[in-house]
């Protein structure tokens, strides 16, 4: 039973999905290239895959984020290092929605896999990976939407 309900929790929260309307995916991608936040640490690297595209036309990045005193926290845990060293980049996608076409950005749940693999290490994937990446992406969307209300063209 309980693995039943584990495997539920898992399915449901691996992966996280959140949604920034008023941005579009060339936004943040273009964000993620060129004006990625500096001073936070972390590292934005494009990564060209050759997964097909979405057949309805929408366009798809791929992302890897690294931070490397992050990274150095779960390599020098002595029990999970090598297990975590997949883990240090993180696979982000940015995508559109299909109905209104606002940014959407796909990522593996760093608190989920703290909470599998446990000791140090887990505990920094649980409070501060997973809280700077939200914050990080919410800031660059925060960004590209004052940058477009300050373009706005006033009205005749």
């Amino acid at each position: 039973m309980m693995l039943c309900a584990g495997l539920l929790y898992l399915r449901h929260y691996l992966v996280l999905r959140e949604e920034f309307p008023g941005v579009t995916a060339d936004d943040l991608d273009d964000a993620l290239e060129n004006e990625f936040p500096a001073g936070t640490g972390w590292h934005a690297v494009r990564e060209d895959v050759s997964l097909p595209l979405p057949r309805d036309g929408r366009t798809l990045f791929h992302w890897r984020l690294y931070h490397r005193d992050h990274a150095r926290t779960l390599m020098d845990d002595p029990r999970r290092g090598d297990i975590l060293t997949p883990f240090m980049p993180a696979n982000v996608s940015v995508t559109s929605d299909p109905d209104d076409g606002h940014a959407v950005v796909a990522r593996l749940n760093p608190a989920v896999l703290g909470i599998i693999f446990g000791s140090d290490a887990g505990a920094t994937l649980k409070s501060e990976i997973a809280e700077e990446q939200s914050a990080l992406f919410q800031a660059m969307a925060d960004a590209i939407r004052s940058k477009k209300v300050t373009r706005k063209e006033p009205e005749p």
